[in-house]
């Protein structure tokens, strides 16, 4: 499953529906420079942890400044995996 195509995914769930979500096209862009605020960026943290089994205190921990670092940090805690990101959407709604 493609990360940045998951993390667009949740992001759209994370973000207020009156919001329109440009999703982000580099792993490597500051998160903060794609019109996510930090209220969406937790959120979207939130819903990582949750879809990968990241226990909450571990997740405090999550660096969140761009796509990559969330997905190293991530692949680096995992205790399980979405299947596709249809189901893990499904799992966040």
């Amino acid at each position: 499953m493609d990360f940045l195509e998951l993390f667009n995914a949740v992001a759209r769930v994370a973000r207020p529906v009156h919001v329109t979500h440009n999703p982000v096209l580099d792993t490597t862009e500051k998160l903060l420079d794609t019109g996510l605020d930090s209220l969406d960026i937790l959120m979207i943290c939130i819903y990582m942890c949750e879809l990968y089994g990241i226990d909450e205190d571990a997740g405090k921990n999550m660096p969140a400044a761009t796509v990559e670092e969330i997905r190293e940090f991530v692949m680096a805690n995992h205790t399980q995996q979405p299947e596709s990101v249809a189901q893990a959407v499904e799992a966040i709604q």
